[in-house]
């Protein structure tokens, strides 16, 4: 990374049988089965998150992993990739405008008004 490029900052990326996740590489098997019952196992362990070594953590890489492979899966976290993309976009131009200072840090949130000015 040369020092005028932009920092990276993806959470997540997939490319083909592996993550890198927040800068680590996680190698996956190549086998389907294998990588199904590997995100199932994951989700299944994210639900019992009361157990020390488990947690809720679990839950979204369990989505991540089967999300190579199920259709409907992958098309959430693509979802979920575009809305949190254009999300950290606004904020950007907020805060490249200023306007963040002015309004506060949470901008983008709007409370309901119910019909009182």
């Amino acid at each position: 990374m040369t020092p005028s490029s932009p920092p990276k900052r993806d959470l997540f990326r997939l490319r083909g049988n592996t993550i890198e996740l927040f800068g680590r590489t996680l190698r996956l098997p190549a086998n389907r089965i294998a990588r199904m019952t590997m995100g199932v196992a994951f989700m299944i362990g994210g639900v019992f998150s009361f157990l020390p070594v488990l947690g809720i953590w679990m839950l979204p890489l369990g989505l991540l992993i089967l999300s190579i492979d199920l259709r409907f899966v992958r098309r959430w976290r693509r979802r979920a990739d575009v809305k949190w993309g254009r999300r950290r976009r606004a904020r950007a131009v907020l805060v490249r405008s200023g306007a963040e200072t002015r309004k506060g840090r949470f901008a983008w949130v709007r409370i309901p008004s119910f019909g009182r000015r």
